[in-house]
């Protein structure tokens, strides 16, 4: 933004209620370029001056107005704790003249390098393969490690992959009786897959298993070296297998810690993270310590919390000995900042979990393993689902994802066919990869993670309205008008007069207050519906405006060009804070 608008604005702050305000002031922009260019809320002064944002707002209208030595803004309106900002006609080229000189699109970006921000998504399991819904926590957690990064923090991010607990030890069990060392070989996780289905369905008829299924787990916490080799391949296996699937959704988590490493049993580690210095055991006995907890006569071991708190009690420990995903889910909050100087903590996990998450918050709350200082986030999502209802991987009803990326690919050549017959194989191969990613990561994340989803096929694979193709395709032409002119563009003496310029100027220019709203709210649909709203600006100048026409002023193809320069700038951007390759051509 503007820093000589920031800097009147704060002046007319300063002289119109005499206080020297260290306030960061960020403009919102209006929904249509006719209503105004700029809005500053109020709001943000109202506990500093002790009035209310409607009389600061008309006070600040008022001061403006008056001011004789104003030449940047036009005029203002007090909108209730609005004040809407109508820019003097020069003023907005200089205004983006400036936005352009600035190297970096993160205002100040140095002052995050610093701070760490613990990025817990994904979690899939060993023996599951990856479906459709594993569409939501990896490419949600994904945006939000790349946007972190953009702006200057030092982020870890961690699959926290499951590889402990009950359905483990019935694949123990299941290879024991099933396995074959071949298919495990070719193929990990689906061989498990099909020996989960199978030792669960028998496990209905037989529940004489369920004995030999805590045998198993018994035999590996004690270190049986056939069980702990088998947990290391299966566990090993299926990280390569879903990293290597998630890398075709441009998906790359910094570590796999699975929930076996909370258990403390010195297990092999998979990658080169810091050692752990206590359990699960040694988490539920600090916790009864420190009065937390309380063990119970049957040898459970359970937390209260305060009636004030509205929160149900929860169980720790069973009576057997074993954990569940609370105490794990407690013991990864002591280890990541006994190891780490964090002051975010973000968990992408579906919305079952946030009773769960709550408890493991105050829990880490009361034993000091979190401060106030720390922000806890559970940024949940809801599901997607089938036409015909739910999936469920116990039944083996569920779509592949596998299958899923291979089934895009057609589609999408499908329809690049339809528009192009002139790309040679290798090139096609490529655009279709492109465009499927593009076209499916798009179709989910346009949409608010707090909503269900239903899987349609029809809905995504388009090159229409607001879709992936369709940016893609508005990006590839200003690359090419950029191209085609050979000119070398000036910054200076920018000129714009058509109301269309300035529209796609304000959008561009809204960058910052769009970054900054996404990695508040963790809501990458604030990002899609951006990127979709300029899309839609852009086309409308490309089709209405002469960029190239050689009887313009070299002035205002300068400046046209500058602004189409700028829009792909902003896409290129994005596109790899939502981690989706961009094409060359369409």
């Amino acid at each position: 933004m503007n820093q000589e608008i920031i800097d009147y604005l704060k002046k007319c702050i300063t002289n119109a209620f005499h206080i020297d305000t260290s306030l960061e002031i960020i403009f919102e922009t209006p929904p249509k370029r006719d209503m105004w260019d700029l809005a500053f809320w109020c709001f943000v002064l109202a506990k500093e001056l002790k009035k209310s944002p409607i009389e600061i707002s008309s006070m600040l209208s008022k001061y403006i107005s008056d001011d004789k030595s104003n030449n940047i803004i036009q005029k203002t309106e007090a909108v209730w704790p609005y004040l809407n900002i109508f820019l003097a006609h020069d003023a907005m080229s200089n205004q983006f003249s400036d936005f352009i000189a600035k190297k970096s699109l993160y205002t100040n970006k140095s002052w995050n390098v610093n701070d760490v921000i613990y990025v817990d998504y994904i979690g899939a399991n060993v023996w599951k393969p990856l479906h459709i819904g594993h569409m939501c926590t990896p490419n949600q957690g994904q945006v939000f490690v790349n946007a972190f990064k953009k702006l200057g923090y030092t982020v870890i991010s961690d699959s926290h992959i499951g590889d402990w607990g009950i359905i483990f030890w019935k694949l123990l069990v299941a290879f024991e009786k099933y396995g074959n060392e071949s298919e495990l070989e070719h193929n990990a996780v689906e061989h498990l897959f099909q020996l989960y289905v199978k030792i669960s369905s028998e496990a209905e008829e037989n529940p004489e298993l369920d004995q030999a299924f805590r045998d198993s787990f018994k035999k590996l916490s004690q270190g049986d070296r056939i069980m702990v080799d088998n947990w290391a391949r299966f566990t090993k296996f299926s990280i390569e297998s879903m990293n290597e699937l998630l890398s075709r959704f441009w998906v790359h988590p910094q570590y796999d810690i699975g929930e076996s490493f909370y258990e403390g049993l010195w297990l092999p580690k998979m990658q080169d993270y810091p050692d752990i210095e206590f359990s699960m055991s040694d988490i539920v006995l600090e916790l009864i310590d420190k009065k937390i907890a309380t063990k119970n006569e049957d040898g459970s071991v359970g937390v209260v919390f305060p009636e004030e708190l509205k929160i149900p009690s929860c169980i720790l420990q069973k009576r057997d000995g074993t954990h569940g995903y609370l105490a794990s889910d407690l013991a990864s909050v002591k280890y990541r900042t006994k190891n780490w100087d964090i002051k975010k903590i973000v968990y992408f996990v579906d919305v079952r979990q946030q009773l769960h998450f709550k408890q493991v918050y105050y829990i880490s709350l009361l034993a000091h393993w979190l401060t106030s200082e720390i922000e806890f986030t559970h940024a949940y999502n809801w599901f997607i689902s089938l036409k015909d209802g739910a999936m469920s991987t116990r039944k083996g009803k569920i779509i592949k994802l596998q299958d899923l990326f291979d089934e895009w690919e057609k589609r999408a050549e499908s329809l690049i066919l339809e528009k192009r017959n002139d790309l040679d194989t290798q090139k096609l191969t490529i655009l279709r990869k492109q465009i499927s990613i593009w076209a499916i990561k798009y179709w989910y994340l346009k949409k608010s993670r707090e909503i269900d989803v239903i899987f349609d096929w029809d809905e995504f694979m388009t090159f229409d309205g607001n879709s992936g193709p369709y940016i893609q395709y508005a990006f590839v032409r200003g690359k090419k008008l950029i191209e085609k002119s050979d000119m070398k563009l000036s910054y200076n003496h920018l000129e714009y007069s058509e109301d269309i310029e300035k529209q796609l100027i304000h959008k561009i220019m809204e960058f910052p207050v769009i970054i900054q709203k996404m990695t508040q709210s963790y809501h990458a649909h604030i990002l899609c519906n951006y990127l979709y709203e300029m899309t839609k600006i852009f086309s409308s100048l490309y089709a209405s405006l002469p960029i190239l026409d050689e009887t313009l002023d070299l002035n205002v193809t300068n400046s046209r060009l500058v602004l189409v320069e700028q829009f792909i700038r902003i896409i290129q951007e994005w596109f790899e804070i939502l981690a989706i390759p961009l094409p060359d051509e369409m």
